[in-house]
């Protein structure tokens, strides 16, 4: 367990632990949640990404730019929820040297809802940039997680539309455990943590080593995204192309998290229990319409 370093004064403070997992799987009802703990105190946004800023000359190994001005006279934890450093190639590695005790938060949800849900938020906020439907399952969908940035890309796009990659949950977990150490890795599942968050605060509180909150926030749904968007809805092909991607890392997964995954879609698809096309069809209820092109 990590502690709170001793502070004289008010100085800076250093980040002692991150929200990782996955986009869209609850990482910023989470860190709203967790801001209102008296001993932990807000960062300046809540995606810091700096551990995958690949301006930065890393091989320097100076951090002293990533301090925060402590705004208590007393011991407080200081978080930064970028959920891609669980993949984004070197970012584990970078953090353990800024840190090496940094302690790691990681919800996962679903990996063919989560693709899904990335998607509809892609097309919404970067309608004129992001690509439909067909093109996103292809577009950066390497057979595993990269160890480097792939040679001329643009890095901002690269960050934007890798939707496959992020699915890799096994080889994240594997990858994460081999860096900082699975005792460093609190695991968390989406569904559970909105169904009883209650719980989960006490056991991350108690994970991070403070104690547990006197009064419970409210549940909030901190970024609420649109019902629908313009697109091309996904095919029962589509959902059968990705449960043969995650077949294998996701044995993988639920071997390394011990997490209840009964419930997702993909181990329901692969149980039998679910139909591709049926599922699909859930999908496009929120597609309106398919984009024209002059």
């Amino acid at each position: 367990m990590t502690e709170i370093e001793p502070e004289n004064g008010f100085g800076d403070r250093r980040f002692t632990f991150c929200i990782g997992g996955t986009q869209k799987s609850g990482t910023s009802t989470l860190s709203v949640m967790l801001d209102k703990h008296r001993m932990i105190q807000r960062a300046p946004r809540k995606e810091m990404h700096y551990f995958d800023d690949e301006t930065r000359d890393w091989a320097s190994g100076d951090f002293s730019d990533f301090t925060v001005p402590a705004k208590r006279d007393r011991k407080q934890l200081l978080g930064d929820a970028t959920p891609l450093y669980l993949w984004w190639p070197r970012a584990l590695e970078r953090i353990r040297a800024y840190n090496p005790d940094m302690l790691m938060i990681a919800i996962f949800r679903d990996p063919v809802e989560r693709l899904f849900s990335q998607w509809v938020m892609n097309v919404n906020r970067w309608p004129n940039v992001a690509p439909d439907w067909p093109e996103f399952l292809t577009r950066f969908a390497p057979s595993g997680l990269e160890d480097r940035i792939p040679e001329r890309v643009d890095v901002a796009g690269y960050r934007m539309n890798s939707g496959i990659v992020r699915g890799y949950y096994g080889a994240q977990l594997e990858h994460g455990y081999s860096v900082l150490g699975e005792e460093q890795f609190h695991v968390m599942e989406f569904r559970s943590f909105l169904k009883d968050y209650q719980t989960h605060l006490d056991r991350i509180t108690q994970f991070l080593g403070i104690h547990a909150f006197r009064k419970y926030p409210d549940l909030p749904n901190a970024f609420p995204g649109k019902p629908t968007v313009i697109g091309t809805a996904p095919t029962g092909a589509d959902i059968n192309h990705l449960v043969d991607v995650y077949r294998a890392d996701f044995a993988k997964f639920k071997k390394l998290s011990g997490l209840d995954v009964s419930a997702w879609p993909l181990q329901r698809l692969l149980d039998g229990d679910l139909d591709p096309d049926e599922l699909a069809a859930q999908y496009a209820k929120k597609v309106v319409a398919t984009p024209t092109h002059d």
